[in-house]
């Protein structure tokens, strides 16, 4: 009888005590392997335990796991491992999983998709911990649609609001699809157009003070200060992501 008795207990340990004290270890790793870039590798053990975790549990690892599909560039599985937390009413990662869907949406392009999911959010919590960096993506969006009002509102929010904020250091980005990143072709970021050629030289220095690669281009027009003759459009981007911050008003061009 004892014998049988300590058999049945270890078959609890083994399926519910055991179990339940790896869950949060594997979270861990999987959480450091995601911190070190091993995305892959996040994908690969992720998809092999994902029938190992309660629903908590579950919660986290398709967080986790759409983070890495974007990091991979697969935004479509991405917002599947997204709308499953969704799917979950008590999850405590919906905030986050439907900022990371609709920047799918921003993306894709789909603009109004996007700002839609940003104003539910500050919609119905106005005190969000998300709010900083709702408000820079909404300033990126008007920013692509060329609605240079909504683009300075909310960045101007955001630096009134959030001054020491991650969204306003240099180099912070969101995400973007792999064919946008490596379009081929010439990029520069305009930051000024004057009429006269010594006011442009003036700000072009001025630009150039900070670290930028800043010309001047000529034109029947005007005269137009840019940065950077860029290779790919990714490396354009960030540069006006991050004069942008800065407080310049850009404007890609090919």
């Amino acid at each position: 009888m004892r014998k049988q008795r300590f058999i049945i207990y270890i078959i609890v340990l083994a399926v519910f005590v055991f179990p339940a004290a790896a869950w949060p270890a594997s979270l861990d790793a999987l959480k450091a392997d995601f911190l070190q870039g091993n995305y892959r590798r996040v994908i690969l053990e992720a998809q092999a335990q994902s029938g190992s975790f309660n629903i908590h549990g579950a919660d986290e690892l398709n967080y986790l796991l759409g983070l890495s599909y974007l990091k991979e560039n697969k935004p479509e599985q991405a917002q599947d491992c997204f709308r499953r937390v969704l799917n979950n009413p008590i999850s405590k990662l919906r905030e986050q999983a439907s900022l990371s869907s609709a920047d799918i949406y921003l993306i894709r392009g789909q603009l109004k998709e996007a700002e839609d999911i940003y104003s539910k959010l500050l919609e119905n919590n106005p005190n969000t911990v998300l709010k900083a960096a709702i408000f820079y993506r909404l300033s990126q969006s008007g920013s692509r649609k060329g609605n240079k009002e909504q683009s300075s509102e909310y960045l101007s929010k955001l630096k009134r609001d959030f001054p020491l904020s991650l969204e306003l250091r240099p180099g912070v980005d969101i995400p973007r699809s792999e064919a946008l990143l490596k379009e081929p072709g010439e990029f520069s970021v305009q930051v000024g157009f004057f009429v006269k050629n010594s006011n442009a030289v003036n700000f072009r220095n001025k630009i150039a003070a900070m670290g930028y690669p800043a010309f001047v281009e000529g034109s029947p027009e005007g005269y137009r200060v840019k940065v950077g003759r860029f290779k790919t459009q990714m490396e354009a981007l960030d540069t006006e992501n991050k004069l942008s911050a800065e407080g310049f008003s850009t404007k890609l061009c090919p």
